[in-house]
């Protein structure tokens, strides 16, 4: 028998560990153009996709600001791209700093709290965690409380030993790997 799978992203996270994988990946390089969907089904083989859910920070309007306009408009360009894909989208929110500097905050709270929800309500077997956070080492913890699998996917440059430590299994992506899921003309 398959096992349930869940696949949770961590938007941000999974974005700058794929740009630094590979050099195809730095050059024209869009994430809207990554197939997640399929992606996620390679991923999970054998197993029985139940669902995707990735998170990130929303991008907020800024009046006169042509910067975060065009960030606004990307981002929900991508957005659909997702929704196209069959993939749940959960925001968090994107905070400037006095320094000028953005942060996300709330996202993997959110992933913790959902990754750990699912788990209780017996929505899957395994949860595939595609983050490098540490923060979410207690949340691993937790939902193998619950007597779930979880499988943390990385990359080897920037790998979480901590996620790697406490994990079921780990899964260390190779940029060619990744690859076969960019379209053809970016190859």
């Amino acid at each position: 028998m398959n096992n349930r799978a869940f696949i949770f992203i961590d938007g941000g996270n999974f974005y700058f560990k794929l740009k630094g994988l590979s050099s195809i990946l730095d050059k024209k390089y869009s994430l809207s153009e990554f197939n997640f969907r399929e992606f996620s089904e390679w991923l999970i083989k054998p197993n029985n996709l139940s669902e995707i859910r990735y998170y990130l920070g929303a991008v907020k309007r800024e009046k006169n600001n042509e910067k975060s306009e065009k960030l606004y408009a990307d981002q929900q360009k991508f957005i659909g791209k997702l929704q196209q894909q069959n993939i749940n989208i959960i925001l968090g929110q994107i905070i400037k700093h006095p320094d000028k500097t953005y942060h996300e905050k709330g996202v993997d709270v959110r992933l913790a709290v959902e990754m750990i929800r699912f788990a209780r309500e017996d929505k899957y077997d395994i949860a595939y965690l595609i983050s490098s956070d540490t923060d979410l080492v207690a949340a691993v913890e937790e939902v193998k409380a619950f007597n779930k699998k979880v499988f943390y996917v990385g990359v080897s440059k920037g790998q979480s030993f901590g996620l790697s430590k406490i994990a079921s299994d780990v899964r260390l992506l190779r940029a060619e790997e990744i690859e076969q899921f960019l379209p053809k003309s970016l190859i």
